[in-house]
C-alpha cells in the first residue's frame, strides 16, 4: 500500500500498520505523546489498540523518509457503520502555520475517497482547530464534549 506524496519541503508517506518499521512507529508515538500528552497536558491512553486497524500518514521534514517526523494522522474504517474516522492529526510545533496540516489532510481525504468512495468521513476536532477543519469542508455536528481535558466537537466531511 505504500504511497508517497513529495513536495520540495516534505514527504507524506502512507502505510498500513504492518508496513511501519519499529523506528517509524516509535517516532509517530513519540510525536503524539509530545504534543497531545506533554504539550497539551492531556492525560489519556494514546496507544488505544486501534493503530493496527488504521492507515497511517507520516509527514517527513524532507523528501527522505525516516528523517524528522513533522506531522502524522491516521484513519480507519469502522466496518459496523461504514464510517471512516480520521484520528490523531498532529503537527510538530515547527511545522504549524506553514500549510503542512492542510496538505496532510488533503492527502488523507483523497486517499479515503479513492479507497472508500462514498463513505461518510468524520473526525473529533479540538474546538481550537474547528476553523481549520471547516476550511477543508468539515461541518460541526452535535455539542462540544471533554476528551482528555480538552474541548472537542465531532465534525463530518461534506465535499
Amino acid at each position: 500500500m505504500k504511497n508517497t506524496l513529495q513536495t520540495s519541503l516534505y514527504n507524506i508517506h502512507c502505510v498500513r500498520f504492518s508496513e511501519l518499521s519499529i523506528t517509524q512507529f516509535y517516532m509517530l508515538a513519540k510525536l503524539r505523546q509530545d504534543v497531545f500528552i506533554v504539550e497539551q497536558q492531556s492525560i489519556y491512553t494514546d496507544l488505544d489498540g486501534l493503530d493496527s486497524e488504521a492507515i497511517h500518514f507520516l509527514c517527513w521534514s524532507s523528501i527522505q523518509v525516516d528523517t524528522q517526523l513533522i506531522g502524522y494522522a491516521r484513519y480507519r474504517l469502522c466496518e459496523s457503520s461504514g464510517l471512516v474516522k480520521i484520528e490523531r492529526v498532529v503537527l510538530a510545533a515547527p511545522a504549524r502555520g506553514k500549510g503542512v496540516g492542510k496538505q496532510l489532510m488533503q492527502t488523507i481525504l483523497q486517499d479515503i475517497q479513492t479507497q472508500h468512495a462514498g463513505a461518510q468521513i468524520s473526525l473529533s476536532s479540538q474546538v481550537t482547530a474547528q476553523a481549520f477543519y471547516q476550511k477543508l469542508g468539515f461541518v460541526a455536528t452535535g455539542e462540544c464534549y471533554d476528551d482528555g481535558g480538552i474541548e472537542h466537537i465531532t465534525m463530518c466531511y461534506l465535499p
